[in-house]
């Protein structure tokens, strides 16, 4: 009897050797975390960081940068059988600040890493963030106005006209968005020329003066950039609006 279970325990182990040591047809080589960044353009992004984390211990981290052509491998040295995931960001200095961007991932699904894992992420310029990661791929812009004054928003609308490339490097497009009672929206992070036309149903519309919250004076129009992270908000900024 121990001689068959000694038997069974060393064919399973040679079966489990051999799936470890292959290939799967997805690309997964054991032991390895690999995949590719990319643009929402399918251009390759380079220096992007990606952290591979036990889901059960605290603090165990991996840590790997994509290369020139947007690749990164990284062999993990340890492959005990406790769920790990991949998670992707990267900083980007933009208009002389630095942007902490969160990276979409192509899968959510936690891996075992004896197996081994493809995970690929895009850099996308807006959108609900998923898996591990909370709020939008973009910036959000919130309008306002100074204390006691208050405008009925969802009559407002923003026009946003970008002033060179977006983050990414991309041509951004001219944005018209109605505000609504959340008085937020979100757009792809860059820097905009911002106007505001005040416009309820049956009245003439009227160009509101408009400026970065507390900053400066007011103008029919404003240059301005996101924050890359306050107190309260991360890549963001706050216009002041009023007739």
């Amino acid at each position: 009897m121990k001689k068959f279970s000694l038997l069974a325990i060393l064919s399973v182990s040679l079966i489990i050797l051999i799936a470890c040591s292959r290939k799967s047809s997805d690309g997964e080589t054991a032991g390895v975390v690999k995949g590719k960044v990319v643009t929402n353009d399918g251009k390759p992004v380079a220096g992007a960081k990606v952290l591979i984390s036990s889901v059960i211990w605290y603090n165990s981290n991996n840590v790997v940068s994509t290369g020139a052509n947007g690749t990164y491998s990284r062999k993990l040295s340890d492959i005990t059988n406790d769920a790990w995931y991949a998670y992707a960001s990267i900083d980007k200095e933009y208009n002389g600040k630095v942007y902490h961007i969160d990276l979409h991932p192509e899968s959510t699904e936690d891996f075992l890493p004896g197996q081994g894992a493809v995970r690929n992420f895009t850099w996308k310029l807006t959108g609900p963030q998923v898996g591990r990661s909370t709020g939008v791929y973009g910036g959000v812009v919130t309008v306002a106005s100074e204390p006691g004054v208050f405008y009925d928003y969802p009559n407002v609308t923003l026009t946003l006209i970008p002033q060179g490339t977006l983050i990414d490097g991309s041509t951004g497009a001219t944005i018209t968005k109605k505000i609504d009672n959340t008085q937020k929206i979100e757009v792809p992070i860059g820097r905009y020329e911002v106007s505001a036309i005040y416009a309820p149903a049956g009245q003439t519309p009227v160009q509101m003066k408009i400026r970065l919250s507390d900053v400066g004076s007011y103008g029919t129009s404003a240059i301005v950039d996101f924050t890359p992270e306050t107190n309260y908000c991360k890549n963001c900024m706050t216009l002041d609006v009023k007739l």
